[in-house]
């Protein structure tokens, strides 16, 4: 690489692995080369390409698993606001492997927000489900979930699918309940320190909050809740027919 006086040789070294990842050098969510192969690659020390690839990293190109590398982010989930195929599915359809962790499932108190959205007494409580969902190892959303603890109480004592699917533990627990998204919220929003952890990303970046209200086919409400996904790993589809 040239050493230009202009420019730190670091930026360089971004705009040059940039440019490959643009040009499809590396396939996506391939393992970029480790940190000792671009530095003989380059002809620069490894300090030099660390920094080059916590520029990628805090752009979201790339995103780093611990004992594994670095890995391209630019995978692309289409996100319905009509279908009712599950988040595994779509993740196996564009050929990732899918995965759902459970970060925590309580009961608590709603908000006035979370009562109002669920038709519910302020006096009644609520599951809160935390998942965070995985396509091919990367973390690409954190969604919070709420249900009326009462009537939907079995969910709790379903929550051991494997693998673990929110779709496939409400058709368990209620197989004869067909749940319809009745409306679904966009904003793009700062995450919290928590959601930028979960997704490895940082907290400048925004992210795709999608809020979405379910009913079943009485027309009664059975899931409030949001959904944080990374804006480099999600695409909205509006089907208009």
């Amino acid at each position: 690489m040239s050493k230009s006086v202009s420019k730190p040789l670091y930026v360089e070294l971004y705009e040059q692995i940039l440019k490959n990842i643009k040009d499809k050098k590396y396939s996506c969510c391939d393992k970029l080369p480790s940190e000792n192969i671009f530095a003989k690659e380059f002809g620069v020390n490894r300090h030099t390409v660390r920094q080059a690839l916590s520029l990628l990293k805090d752009e979201g190109v790339i995103y780093t698993l611990k004992g594994k590398g670095n890995f391209i982010s630019n995978i692309q989930v289409p996100y319905s606001i009509s279908e009712k195929s599950s988040f595994s599915q779509k993740i196996l359809d564009l050929g990732y492997e899918p995965k759902t962790k459970l970060i925590s499932a309580d009961i608590i108190e709603p908000t006035d927000d979370i009562a109002k959205n669920l038709g519910l007494s302020k006096k009644l409580k609520v599951i809160e489900l935390k998942l965070l969902r995985f396509a091919n190892d990367l973390p690409i959303a954190v969604s919070y979930s709420y249900f009326d603890a009462f009537i939907y109480r079995e969910i709790i004592n379903n929550l051991d699918i494997k693998p673990l699917s929110l779709y496939r533990v409400l058709n368990r627990c209620y197989p004869n309940m067909e749940i319809t998204k009745i409306s679904t919220i966009f904003e793009a929003k700062n995450p919290s320190a928590e959601i930028s952890e979960l997704l490895m990303m940082p907290s400048n970046t925004p992210v795709i909050a999608a809020t979405t209200i379910s009913k079943n086919q009485k027309g009664e409400f059975v899931e409030y809740g949001t959904s944080y996904s990374r804006a480099d790993a999600v695409k909205i589809k509006v089907d208009l027919i």
